[in-house]
């Protein structure tokens, strides 16, 4: 029996080393090394190409072999560097007579002085900004001063230590319940479970959300390979949470009406796909993704669905009530697992305000963290930060009591005219349209006539700071109280500026116009990224 057996492995082994004998034994050790190291070349290629595309991995990969050439790389990196500078010049970050010590003898009460003589030196923002500051008025007076002052009576305190301040953590807990009955949490078909945490912005609700999918969806599927699908439009916070979750980002398409592609999202699915997203309205172009048909998309695909609501949670429901079509945004949509939502923007709460709510206590428990085997004792947290500033919270309740309904009602009605005026405004400038049929308070605009990116310079030039945009090169604004007594101004201004640059076209001295076309037109986006980095690294 034993013998039946080993005969065969007897023959193969013979027919091994006859085979064998033919090659040297040098190319029989090289060559196992050879075709593994091919095999993980075909293995970077393809799971690059997954993740890029075809065409930017052949375009990053033909920049690569041409910064090889001896003297190109060093060319690149000097040309990178004047965009980068002139980008620094721009926006006059000189960090000559910077502090880099602290004081010998400390200033006191005349430290005041000081910073009230460098606040003179910020540009005017009243009325002049997208988005930015959203409560009206002056800063110095009215809702401003009050929340200012709620702020400076709970400048001590910290959530961290509930067993000491009590009234902030009532404040959190009321907030977060007011934001999530705006947000149908009332609503039967929410489930009665709705639960959140305040956080210090839209990046950390976002940032919390995914973390939260992610290990929920390993905890019920055992996904160890996460995905996520966002629309071209969805905000910039899911690549963070990508890179920060080692989460696989599939980001696709939107329609010609600038909404999440329900086709596409669909074909995008796979088994590894832990998380759709859709916004409401998105950042670009103020346009309200299809929340509904995602919401049948993760019920039948058994996925999480978060609603990006960080400009529109404080604004959505007030304009539902006043009659403007508003189609279903939040938990009252089947499918919804969680959303965000910015006190700071619409509710006019202090900056450093967001809440993130789920549809229940099972999926939230996935955003904290349980410490047991440290020596400083048991510690849990629930968001990001230990630490959580006090003074924010409480701003945040004053901000959302002092106004109550009839108030964010009021100021619904005004920044939703102003907007509706401004994009009726655009529209009779010939030479610019806008940008698909904005739902809210953001109007984005572009030209076949003229470069909107020297628009924006002359704009620029006036005091005026609107957003651009790409994919189409584009210019948006974000409409708030401060902008409502200035709507005919902005009009007035814009209408110049296309003017001015249709009778004489090509960039002014100073503007950033070439260096957003050159960015918006330019194949090897890995290029741009660098462009990127290097900025922000020589800007703090």
């Amino acid at each position: 029996m034993e013998s039946s057996f080993l005969l065969p492995l007897s023959r193969f082994r013979a027919s091994a080393n006859s085979f064998l004998s033919k090659y040297e034994p040098l190319v029989l050790v090289i060559a196992p090394i050879f075709s593994l190291l091919i095999a993980r070349i075909l293995q970077s290629s393809i799971a690059a190409i997954s993740e890029k595309g075809l065409k930017s991995t052949l375009i990053g990969f033909l920049m690569y072999m041409i910064k090889l050439v001896p003297g190109v790389k060093s060319y690149i990196d000097a040309e990178k560097q004047k965009v980068v500078d002139k980008m620094q010049s721009s926006n006059k970050s000189n960090r000559d007579g910077w502090r880099t010590e602290l004081p010998n003898v400390g200033l006191g009460g005349g430290v005041i002085d000081m910073m009230k003589e460098e606040k003179k030196n910020d540009v005017v923002w009243q009325g002049k900004c997208s988005g930015t500051v959203y409560i009206g008025g002056s800063e110095s007076e009215g809702h401003f001063s009050l929340i200012n002052e709620a702020c400076s009576m709970f400048a001590h305190t910290n959530p961290l230590h509930l067993d000491v301040f009590h009234s902030v953590g009532r404040f959190e807990a009321e907030v977060v319940a007011m934001t999530a009955a705006l947000l149908g949490s009332k609503e039967k078909a929410a489930g009665g479970q709705i639960c959140g945490n305040m956080t210090s912005g839209g990046t950390e609700s976002i940032l919390l959300a995914v973390k939260s999918s992610r290990d929920y969806m390993k905890a019920k599927k055992g996904i160890m390979k996460p995905e996520m699908i966002i629309p071209e439009s969805a905000h910039s916070a899911y690549d963070k949470a990508a890179q920060y979750f080692n989460i696989k980002l599939r980001r696709v398409p939107v329609n010609k009406e600038f909404k999440a592609d329900i086709n596409v999202i669909r074909r995008s699915i796979t088994g590894n796909t832990i998380l759709i997203v859709g916004s409401a309205p998105g950042f670009p172009h103020g346009i309200i993704d299809p929340i509904e048909e995602l919401g049948e998309l993760a019920l039948r695909y058994g996925v999480c669905f978060h609603v990006d609501l960080c400009l529109g949670g404080f604004v959505l429901p007030f304009a539902r009530n006043l009659g403007y079509p508003v189609p279903p945004f939040d938990f009252s949509v089947p499918g919804v697992t969680s959303i965000s939502v910015d006190v700071h923007k619409y509710g006019l709460a202090p900056k450093g305000t967001s809440v993130v709510l789920y549809r229940n206590h099972e999926i939230r428990k996935h955003q904290f963290v349980a410490v047991t085997e440290w020596s400083g004792g048991l510690y849990v947290s629930p968001t990001i930060a230990g630490s959580r500033p006090g003074a924010l919270i409480a701003g945040a309740w004053a901000a959302m009591m002092s106004l109550g309904q009839e108030g964010y009602l009021e100021n619904t009605r005004q920044i939703m005219e102003a907007s509706k005026m401004i994009e009726r405004g655009i529209k009779g400038i010939p030479e610019l349209f806008v940008i698909g049929r904005p739902d809210m308070t953001i109007v984005a605009f572009g030209s076949n006539v003229v470069d909107i990116f020297e628009v924006n310079d002359i704009m620029s030039s006036k005091g005026w700071h609107l957003n651009a945009l790409q994919r189409p090169n584009s210019l948006h604004i974000c409409v708030t109280l401060q902008h409502v007594p200035v709507v005919d101004d902005l009009l007035k201004d814009l209408e110049s500026s296309v003017q001015i640059v249709k009778a004489n076209p090509g960039p002014i001295s100073g503007g950033l116009a070439p260096i957003y076309g050159a960015a918006g037109g330019m194949p090897d986006r890995g290029m741009v990224e660098e462009l990127l980095v290097n900025f922000m690294d020589s800007s703090c």
